[in-house]
């Protein structure tokens, strides 16, 4: 008995070490692509906080909950493909720069495609694929539309526009408050999923807070 106990203590040991391991090299590897804009420096580990306080209101469960973090946390992985006078320019970008930051979405889905996921976080690449995804299918880059969208998909799309409306960009400051749900308000069913406004909407002020004040 003891023999067995230490073995499967050893075990629970090991698997928590190398989610640890896992967690910490995937917040290092968004922290980098962040990095490469001081501007957007943060915005993964942001957006992945707001999906989640989303989730849990929509009730995901734990495995749909790690896979909404990490799929939020490497959105953006795609963007290393990116060209840097492009992704750090000082003002509104023209049509054809626009196209091109866009492919950073592609880039993400062709990246963690070839990541070899556990089971449960398969679904990791397309949720991170979708985020610009909009619910009238008018985002990219597949042009997915309502519930062709994963649901957590649906959660970062949010999130993400959330994170950037509340943030300072290159061509403009942060939005004010106010503005930023009357936006979030207005393009539910079109660019939103309802529901995820709604829970949105549920979540505590001191959460939203919390995370629009991370460092």
């Amino acid at each position: 008995i003891a023999t067995s106990a230490g073995v499967a203590i050893e075990k629970a040991t090991l698997a928590k070490e190398i989610k640890v391991s896992f967690e910490s090299f995937v917040k290092t590897l968004s922290s980098t692509i962040d990095a490469r804009d001081p501007i957007t420096a943060g915005h993964s580990e942001r957006v992945a906080e707001y999906s989640l306080l989303i989730g849990e209101e929509m009730n995901l469960s734990g495995n749909d909950l790690d896979t909404l973090k990490y799929a939020s946390l490497l959105h953006d992985i795609g963007k290393i493909g990116i060209r840097e006078d492009i992704l750090k320019k000082d003002g509104r970008l023209t049509e054809k720069e626009y196209r091109h930051i866009q492919k950073h979405v592609y880039y993400t889905h062709e990246i963690l495609k070839n990541v070899h996921f556990e089971r449960h976080l398969r679904m990791v690449p397309e949720i991170a694929a979708s985020h610009h995804e909009k619910m009238d299918g008018s985002g990219y880059h597949r042009g997915l539309q309502a519930e062709e969208i994963p649901l957590s998909g649906r959660i970062l799309a949010l999130s993400d526009v959330f994170d950037a409306i509340t943030s300072r960009r290159h061509y403009r400051n942060r939005m004010p408050f106010d503005r930023v749900i009357n936006i979030v308000e207005k393009d539910a069913g079109t660019l939103f999923d309802p529901d995820c406004v709604a829970s949105f909407f549920n979540v505590k002020l001191l959460g939203l807070g919390r995370v629009l004040l991370m460092d």
